[in-house]
């Protein structure tokens, strides 16, 4: 399995003929849509890949509807270059796509807590707390999702945007017996970030502790590259990590690395 990291909350998976992407932003459409200024929000790095380049995508994983992560400029042609591709995404993210006119049949807005399948993926939607759950009051549906996907007999949790809630912990122990790697947010949230209407993450310890309660084999930090503004050192982050839980492996990927997992 080939785990190509896109930076910020991005990833490119891929092994035995199938390829799938979750939160790929390549654009720089916080800033080109008004919704963050230039100063704060353009991007630390250009992008790893072209989304011409994202050739033969099966699925797109989208955890929420934050312009970071549901990014027009790169899903709608990444959808027009892969006609087969289907996005699993909540309820917020398919408003959003249908707005931009991609079809119903191409989207699907899993039951949470469920196993699902699509293709050689087997997956299930968790609720994350971005910093609430905020769940639909007439619906109860989630607006904020990580997915646990088991591909090629490894499990992999990717939170999206989360903090730590009470019961998250059991509902991924109902979702899959162990986590082979975590792909968790290690930005934190400070008062500072939170005057500027930036919602905060995981701290690095409590990352690691979530990591280390999942017994999960790797921690690969995320989201804590693309904006100046709302990053912590990533010195400061291991040394979080390590102090608190030394024997959780940690793998760093820089935007454009590729992990090989197994080795």
């Amino acid at each position: 399995m080939k785990i190509m990291f896109l930076g910020q909350a991005g990833f490119l998976i891929e092994g035995n003929g199938t390829r799938f992407i979750i939160d790929p932003y390549l654009s720089n459409f916080v800033v080109d849509s008004g919704i963050g200024n230039a100063k704060l929000f353009s991007r630390e790095f250009p992008a790893p890949i072209q989304t011409d380049k994202l050739c033969d995508i099966d699925t797109a994983f989208i955890t929420h509807d934050h312009a970071d992560h549901c990014d027009p400029t790169t899903l709608i042609p990444l959808l027009m270059n892969n006609p087969k591709c289907k996005v699993i995404c909540p309820y917020t993210v398919f408003n959003v796509l249908i707005k931009l006119g991609i079809s119903h049949k191409r989207l699907c807005v899993p039951p949470v807590g469920m196993g699902q399948k699509e293709g050689s993926l087997s997956y299930s939607a968790i609720p994350s707390a971005h910093y609430l759950l905020d769940l639909n009051p007439e619906t109860g549906e989630s607006p904020y999702f990580g997915y646990v996907i088991e591909f090629e007999g490894v499990v992999i949790y990717h939170s999206g945007d989360t903090v730590l809630y009470d019961g998250l912990l059991r509902t991924l122990r109902h979702a899959a017996s162990h986590i082979d790697i975590a792909c968790l947010p290690v930005n934190g949230r400070d008062e500072k970030r939170e005057a500027l209407g930036i919602i905060g993450n995981l701290q690095p310890e409590e990352a690691a502790k979530l990591a280390h309660s999942l017994g999960a084999n790797f921690l690969i930090p995320m989201h804590n590259d693309l904006f100046k503004i709302n990053r912590l050192d990533p010195e400061i982050v291991n040394n979080h990590i390590t102090k608190h839980f030394t024997g959780q492996k940690v793998k760093w990927l820089q935007p454009g690395d590729v992990f090989h997992y197994p080795r």
